[in-house]
């Protein structure tokens, strides 16, 4: 069984390294996760995305109250016409699928940011945020777990 995490952000940008924090500690709990962090998804990230078993994509939102946590399915959809720098998560599942003929079943995490200026701490709501955060993100593994089966050996 393989599951990874995309942490998503800028660790430099307040509440927008949350994605990172709340993947820190997640491997320590959930067998077989990759965590990734990233600033920002990527093409060549379909490769990690299609040797998956479960994918979960963790990041901050600019919507929602600060501090709110919001947990929903993926689906993979088209890259829009003009990608110049960064795909979403949607995206790098349909290049996956495309490139590689399959896209595993895929969740995002996000919490709600207030302060997206320059600094490394993050704001009282994201920070208060991490456990149900993490909480969420764990559920969601467990569920990819469950349905990929025990662990592959080759």
């Amino acid at each position: 069984m393989s599951l990874v995490v995309f942490a998503m952000g800028n660790a430099l940008r307040a509440d927008d390294g949350v994605g990172r924090a709340v993947a820190r500690g997640l491997a320590d709990s959930v067998p077989g996760l990759e965590v990734m962090e990233v600033q920002e998804l990527l093409p060549e990230h379909a490769d990690q995305l299609a040797n998956a078993d479960g994918a979960l994509f963790i990041d901050a939102s600019v919507s929602g109250s600060p501090g709110e946590v919001r947990a929903a399915p993926l689906v993979p959809r088209p890259a829009r016409a003009a990608v110049i720098h960064a795909l979403m998560p949607e995206e790098v599942m349909d290049l996956a699928r495309s490139l590689h003929g399959r896209a595993p079943p895929a969740a995002m995490v996000t919490v709600a940011g207030r302060d997206f200026a320059w600094g490394e701490a993050l704001s009282p709501e994201a920070e208060a945020a991490l456990p149900l955060a993490r909480e969420k993100a764990r559920e969601l593994l467990e569920g990819f777990a469950r349905r990929a089966g025990p662990v592959r050996v080759f």
